[in-house]
């Protein structure tokens, strides 16, 4: 059921537009002011402010629009008709794959001033991206199309949006390309934390939870520097590659299971008009 102004996939995108601006464009302008090797003041200057005002604005503009509780929770996969028990599989794949990456944390080279910090910041990085696309993003795509499009166009949205930080940051265009395509697969798994889970903070956490490690395993100060790169001089971690295909595998076949959900619930429209001929 909703409420309040109708939902514009424009007006989300504009929402989407005006989160960049303030994420990689000042995020970008405040942690230049610092040096590199200033790696913690870099990191907090890129994103307590630009995050804090730009979360401020989404909460604001929900306020304003009148959206409903939609934005933040819906009903869990399993208890929907069929249940799908296996999609349960992808959150606790997304919830290994970070907790895996831990031992590859230095550990010892992060005093816990660097670890709280990062935890805050990437806090509000897996709130306000998570509110912003599985949230507002995701709601109004929903209000007129399928769920296969909900699930490609957020995960396409997430992808997109985090180019211009990566240009700003001057990252080569094959990298770029590198993190289109893992942030476009990352895109897609939040999106089955939050349906079957049913909860939009059981995403933000687990978002936070894998910028987090990520952030103190590159102990990079910015976005783009903490994403992997295509390349690694490291000998991969079976367990964590493990994860990962499983990951993708089960996330490929969930939008063989979206297709089949938008064609139940379109017969399901249209069983009652036929009743009425």
């Amino acid at each position: 059921m909703t409420s309040g102004r109708p939902r514009s996939i424009w007006l989300a995108l504009a929402a989407v537009v005006v989160y960049v601006l303030l994420a990689a464009g000042l995020g970008n302008v405040l942690s230049g002011l610092v040096s590199d090797d200033q790696v913690l003041a870099q990191f907090a200057l890129g994103h307590f402010i630009p995050l804090a005002i730009a979360i401020v604005g989404l909460l604001v503009l929900l306020r304003w629009a009148g959206w409903g509780q939609d934005v933040w929770r819906e009903p869990p996969t399993p208890s929907l008709t069929p249940r799908r028990w296996w999609l349960i599989s992808i959150p606790v794949f997304v919830v290994l794959l970070p907790i895996s990456q831990l031992g590859d944390v230095p550990w010892a080279a992060r005093p816990i001033g660097f670890i709280l910090v990062i935890a805050a910041g990437t806090l509000m990085v897996g709130f306000g991206e998570e509110l912003l696309i599985r949230g507002v993003l995701l709601t109004a795509v929903r209000a007129r199309h399928g769920e296969l499009v909900a699930l490609l166009a957020t995960s396409a949205v997430f992808a997109l949006a985090h180019i211009p930080g990566s240009v700003i940051a001057g990252t080569p265009l094959g990298a770029i390309a590198f993190q289109v395509s893992f942030l476009a697969a990352s895109g897609a798994a939040y999106y089955w934390v939050r349906r079957v889970t049913g909860r939009l903070w059981v995403a933000m956490i687990v978002h936070a939870l894998t910028d987090w490690v990520l952030y103190l395993a590159s102990g990079a100060g910015t976005p783009a520097a903490s994403v992997p790169q295509s390349h690694s001089s490291d000998s991969p971690n079976p367990f964590q590659v493990t994860i990962q295909v499983l990951l993708l595998i089960a996330t490929t076949i969930s939008i063989i299971s979206v297709i089949r959900e938008d064609r139940r619930h379109k017969r399901g429209s249209a069983a009652p008009r036929v009743e009425r001929q």
